[in-house]
């Protein structure tokens, strides 16, 4: 068996992962083996050693508190409203280009972008968890600030031929529209 390594099947076999997702962007009160309790907002948990990313907002300044999978004894949630932190604690960990943007903003570039692309018959849709992404037969994804350095892809054709695309677009929609 793949997932057996000397008779032992690995922990991330056995733990279902909608189980660690319950607790993404809750603030949770994880128990260590120390005794310890450490409480924070759930950013992310890494499924293979199941590390915790808490973090903890207070008046000014932010903490982030790694607690490493093996040292986890209880996990209770404390406030499941998600969305109180949630705008906040992604804005944490955006590029300083985006941060500067506001939220009107990145839409409007999303959407001019968009628009460029369809005219160009290119088949491109708004994916990801937010709709903060574009994408193309998801052959290549286009993040915020939705600039040419923004495109990923594995294949560097369809990559450089995007890429020099958005370059060329016109600066004034009213242009190309």
């Amino acid at each position: 068996m793949a997932d057996e390594v000397n008779g032992a099947v690995h922990p991330i076999f056995k733990r279902d992962p909608e189980e660690l997702m319950q607790y993404l962007n809750k603030q949770v009160s994880v128990l260590k083996e120390d005794g310890k309790e450490v409480t924070g907002w759930v950013y992310t948990i890494d499924p293979v050693s199941e590390t915790f990313v808490l973090l903890s907002f207070m008046d000014d300044k932010t903490q982030l508190d790694l607690i490493m999978g093996p040292s986890v004894r209880q996990v209770s949630v404390l406030d499941e409203n998600s969305e109180t932190y949630k705008k906040r604690i992604e804005a944490l960990f955006r590029p300083p280009e985006v941060q500067s943007l506001s939220e009107e903003e990145l839409e409007k570039k999303k959407n001019t972008l968009k628009s460029w692309l369809l005219k160009n018959r290119l088949p491109v849709q708004v994916t990801g968890n937010n709709g903060e992404l574009l994408s193309i037969s998801d052959a290549l994804f286009i993040e915020p600030p939705y600039e040419a350095e923004n495109c990923r892809s594995t294949n560097e054709i369809i990559l450089g031929r995007i890429q020099g695309l958005i370059k060329n677009m016109p600066s004034d929609q009213e242009e190309w529209c």
